[in-house]
């Protein structure tokens, strides 16, 4: 496709596109060399604006480089625009062949489709006739395999019992044994036991004897010695008592004093704090005594510029501060 050698004289008038195929401009790699040929086309315009015919010029170029571009914009849009149209008839026959030889590949293949699928059900019936087959024989097997643990279980359980009864026999003729030995062996341990506790006796009895006769000069020892340390701690705690009750009179005292001194600090205290106190309170009535008064003093004066008489100003003032006349008071 060739673009009109008119419309290109009309929009540019900067190269020579009326030669220009559009499928070789766009896809033949002619589109980098007819950029650099516009671009050399306008390497020599002017860039001084100082004149109006060179800033024309300059506009002029611009202008001319802009159409160029919607030339060779418009070029492709025709070229894709050919290509979508004949896309579009390609896709139609594309789609008429797929349908027209899917539906001959059906009809070709049908007598194949349908001995598969009576082949399919006959596999299938006779896999589902061995399948019940197999669970026939499995269900047979388990049940002659459940009788035999069945009876393999009685015999078990006669066995136990069986030997349940040989060991409670032989427990109890054990058990009857140990008893016949124990018996024998009390009775020996009771003989030994008896000959042991009567020697055992007599040696106590002469321990006894010597451990009383040393007991006796023991207790006489402590005895005396008891008495000498209860004499020396008598005294001792003595001499102790006095020197305690010599301390804790003189702690007593010192208590007193400083219990004194407290008071006394605490009652001065008390007597600063409030002679401070009457004097803040003196100090407070006399601040405000002169406030109240200096503000009487402005109201009086600004009655007095007014015209209004003193005794009149200081009976309207004692009835504000008294609080005698709604809505209106004295600010001090």
């Amino acid at each position: 496709m060739r673009v009109q050698a008119e419309e290109r004289q009309e929009h540019t008038g900067l190269i020579p596109v009326e030669s220009v195929n559009a499928i070789e401009l766009f896809t033949g790699g002619g589109l980098k060399d007819l950029l650099q040929q516009i671009e050399s086309e306008v390497a020599d315009a002017p860039t001084d604006t100082s004149t109006d015919r060179a800033r024309k010029e300059i506009a002029s170029t611009a202008y001319k480089v802009s159409r160029s571009k919607v030339v060779i914009d418009d070029a492709g849009k025709a070229l894709v625009s050919d290509w979508k149209k004949k896309s579009a008839e390609v896709d139609r026959s594309r789609k008429e062949a797929r349908d027209f030889l899917d539906d001959l590949r059906d009809r070709v293949r049908a007598p194949l489709t349908q001995w598969e699928a009576d082949q399919a059900l006959i596999e299938e019936e006779k896999r589902l006739a061995e399948e019940a087959e197999a669970r026939r024989i499995e269900e047979e097997k388990e049940a002659a395999l459940r009788e035999r643990e069945r009876q393999i279980a009685e015999r078990e359980a006669e066995l136990a019992r069986q030997e349940a009864e040989r060991k409670e026999r032989e427990r109890q003729e054990r058990e009857a044994a140990e008893r016949k030995a124990r018996e024998e062996r009390i009775a020996r341990e009771a003989e030994e036991r008896a000959r042991q506790e009567a020697a055992e006796a007599l040696k106590q009895a002469q321990e006894a004897r010597e451990r009383a006769e040393r007991e006796a000069k023991a207790a006489e020892e402590r005895r005396i010695r008891e008495a000498k340390e209860a004499e020396e701690r008598a005294e001792r705690e003595k001499v102790e008592a006095a020197e305690r009750a010599r301390k804790q009179a003189e702690e007593a005292a010192e208590q007193e004093r400083l219990r004194a001194a407290r008071e006394a600090y605490a009652r001065e205290e008390a007597r600063k704090a409030e002679e401070e106190k009457k004097r803040q309170e003196e100090a407070a009535r006399a601040a405000d005594k002169a406030n109240r008064e200096r503000v009487n003093g402005e109201i009086l004066a600004a009655f007095d510029a007014e015209g209004i008489g003193a005794q009149t100003a200081k009976k309207v003032i004692a009835l504000v501060a008294a609080g005698s006349i709604p809505h209106l008071r004295i600010t001090y």
